[in-house]
């Protein structure tokens, strides 16, 4: 396979498993391109055309040839300059190393902020599936992008600048992964037939990336609620980019959401949370991105061969296809 070949299939499967449907997918790269064709001259040298295909904004090949043929990559959930000069520390003592491949997309050049038009607004969809109104979600969405948008900075250069200089091709796959991890929480949860909170934590330590995690201490965390409470019906946050809002915890609330299953829990929403008598779970973070990106990774290894992957920054690789 090449990196193009990668890149494809990562934004395809990426949109065969995006709750908003294909067409929904396809109107938002048709109005990519209207916005840029409404664009004065002097703006449009500065737009990310790739909008006009990929909806991912956190899907990116930075640097380096797309018809690079890879055989060996390393694959870390953040990538920096230090997991750069491993790579070539690596390819200095004779390890193939064709490519970097990183999660998150801070610090190799991909400007996710200022693509937040094209990450954030999955939230409004996640919330209206779980019962909320889009009139009353969108408002709180829109502020916390408008936010986003107008303080992004440009400090993600440093990871680009390194592939540079020391000639590696670069990429990023962020939300088509996440939405793995979505399915394989969810997945364990279901098989599990989890009722109280404590429960879900349970559930959650029969994934293999789980129980790497709570090798070394970090276990699922019941951060509203008590074991012994009921779950009711979960709210689980599998794509967006970032936390949502507090302000839609209430309203969560009265769609009769009784338990959060998340990356992350801030301290004002995990208040929110116990003073409305919720539930939340709080997941390991790198754990919960192995989920995703191993389910990814067996599906791209399903469609386009054997990849070795070389694991770094948190990063486990762990197949269940038997590839």
């Amino acid at each position: 396979m090449t990196l193009r070949d990668l890149y494809d299939t990562a934004i395809e499967i990426g949109r065969e498993v995006d709750p908003r449907g294909r067409a929904a997918l396809d109107r938002q790269l048709v109005q990519r391109r209207q916005e840029y064709a409404a664009l004065p001259e002097w703006r449009k040298p500065y737009y990310d055309q790739e909008r006009f295909n990929n909806p991912y904004g956190d899907v990116r090949i930075v640097h380096g040839p797309a018809d690079t043929e890879l055989t060996t990559i390393l694959m870390g959930i953040n990538i920096g300059t230090q997991e750069l000069l491993l790579a070539d520390n690596l390819r200095g003592s004779g390890t193939r190393i064709d490519a970097v491949l990183s999660h998150h997309t801070n610090g190799i050049g991909v400007p996710a902020d200022t693509l937040i038009y094209d990450t954030v607004p999955y939230h409004v969809d996640l919330l209206a599936d779980a019962g909320v109104a889009r009139a009353d979600a969108e408002p709180h969405i829109t502020d916390m992008m408008t936010d986003r948008w107008n303080y992004a900075e440009d400090f993600n250069r440093n990871g680009i600048d390194m592939a540079k200089l020391l000639e590696f091709p670069l990429a990023c796959i962020h939300t088509p992964a996440d939405f793995h991890h979505g399915r394989g929480v969810r997945g364990a949860i279901e098989d599990a037939h989890a009722e109280t909170v404590g429960d879900v934590v349970e559930a959650l330590l029969a994934l293999p990336e789980f129980q790497g995690a709570a090798r070394i201490g970090a276990i699922p965390r019941i951060m509203a609620g008590d074991a012994e409470q009921p779950m009711g019906r979960i709210f689980h946050q599998d794509g967006g980019g970032w936390m949502f809002p507090v302000e839609v915890i209430p309203l969560l609330k009265e769609a009769g959401v009784g338990t959060f299953v998340t990356i992350g829990c801030p301290a004002a929403h995990q208040r929110q949370a116990q003073e409305l008598g919720m539930g939340w779970v709080r997941m390991p973070h790198n754990a919960c991105d192995n989920v995703g990106l191993n389910l990814l990774l067996d599906k791209v290894e399903q469609r386009l061969g054997p990849l070795h992957v070389i694991p770094c920054n948190y990063f486990e690789r762990i197949k269940r296809n038997g590839i």
